[in-house]
């Protein structure tokens, strides 16, 4: 692993909701993180998964979501 000051923007992806998808290519695989800002800190929300198809799976983005909206409460 290369450790960045900052992030390229390819590896981005803004989803909806305040959500990000960070973009990981190992080998033949696609995985994809999402991920949060509160203020200038990223907040991982640990749900991690391998892509399959083109199109990110909606109850990924769901559960993203609902783990961003738990940060918030409980922060």
């Amino acid at each position: 692993f290369e450790t960045e000051d900052k992030i390229p923007h390819h590896y981005i992806k803004f989803i909806r909701d305040g959500v990000y998808e960070f973009r990981v290519n190992y080998g033949n695989n696609e995985f994809r993180l999402f991920f949060t800002y509160d203020g200038d800190t990223i907040v991982i929300l640990f749900n991690c998964f391998k892509k399959k198809t083109q199109k990110t799976p909606k109850s990924e983005i769901d559960k993203a979501i609902k783990l961003k909206n738990e940060y918030y409460e409980h922060k």
